[in-house]
């Protein structure tokens, strides 16, 4: 599959995945106005959205039976035990297809991968070469070991790992390479600290210590080397410029957003991805200049921090639609 197939793939699945839990919330029987309100948010985002929308509702459509004319005089004449059985096989059929909707959903979003996190969730572990990895919230990675190479496949979300020394090197001298890849390029790592963040629309390395080559796929013959300090974005076109990293870079593995002069709705955005449902702001805050530090694993107690120490206040219009408004 090329880079461009599997963005598209992640897009649908991700648009999948949501119509398949908008849809099972409708059905719950506690579907309030402000929760219709978010769903027609959400649906009006994108045409994607709207597409998966439809897949989902005529999988439910097409099993449904007869049609409203035939279908009483068919079942009157049915006794009470096969209509039940009737009933249970058009469950089995109606789920096989979600199911298989499911799969895919999940497939293209990490929930097969060898290791991930909830949203929310942070973890660290040792690698099986003595490396160290830490995965970000509601990310997922694939652990490719072997005799040739040491490869993490990134397939949503950030980690950040910290290379050991390959302990086959006594084997092979120069070692196995380190590489992490994406959908849209590899980064090598040549003995060092750093953070790989990849989405639907590219990817990011940053460089915490010593170097990283970065080979974005639209361009295999011309690597890009990236030193200590500096971060670089790319996606299905290539790479972009060499930047200065962030000076708070990596601290979400402590457990803390640390925000130096950041526009509000960037912090707001980076919050919302530990805890579920929609976290946003007023667009005459949008742009209010952000310092301070601010906790991961308490998001509540992020937002109390923000409107103690400026002129904000939060309004909830449920448990999982909080805005941002001026005090």
């Amino acid at each position: 599959m090329t880079p461009a197939a599997e963005t598209i793939a992640a897009d649908e699945g991700e648009a999948i995945r949501s119509a398949a839990a908008w849809f099972a919330r409708k059905c719950s029987g506690s579907f309030g106005n402000d929760e219709h309100a978010a769903w027609q948010v959400w649906l009006n985002a994108s045409e994607l959205h709207r597409s998966a929308w439809q897949q989902v509702e005529n999988v439910r459509t097409s099993l449904g039976g007869l049609p409203g004319h035939l279908a009483g005089p068919a079942l009157r004449g049915v006794s009470a035990r096969k209509r039940q059985t009737l009933r249970t096989l058009a469950v089995i059929a109606t789920a096989a297809p979600l199911a298989w909707l499911g799969y895919r959903a999940a497939a293209a979003q990490g929930f097969t991968a060898d290791l991930r996190t909830a949203v929310g969730e942070r973890r660290t572990l040792e690698l099986a070469d003595g490396s160290s990895l830490s995965l970000d919230t509601d990310s997922a990675v694939d652990v490719a070991f072997d005799q040739e190479r040491r490869l993490l496949r990134l397939r949503r979300g950030r980690i950040m790992v910290t290379t050991a020394d390959d302990p086959q090197a006594r084997l092979n001298t120069s070692g196995r390479p380190f590489l992490v890849a994406t959908a849209h390029g590899t980064c090598e790592a040549l003995g060092t600290r750093f953070t790989v963040r990849t989405d639907a629309v590219g990817s990011q390395v940053a460089v915490l210590d010593d170097i990283v080559r970065v080979t974005p796929n639209a361009h295999p013959d011309r690597p890009l080397m990236l030193n200590a300090g500096q971060q670089l974005r790319f996606d299905a076109t290539g790479g972009g410029a060499i930047e200065p990293a962030a000076v708070a870079t990596g601290t979400w593995a402590g457990g803390s957003l640390v925000a130096l002069d950041m526009p509000l709705a960037e912090l707001l955005a980076e919050l919302a991805r530990y805890r579920h449902g929609i976290l946003r702001c007023a667009p005459s805050v949008a742009g209010l200049r952000i310092s301070g530090a601010f906790p991961l694993d308490d998001t509540e107690r992020s937002l109390k921090l923000l409107t103690e120490t400026f002129p904000l206040q939060t309004v909830s219009r449920t448990r999982y639609w909080v805005e941002v408004h001026p005090a």
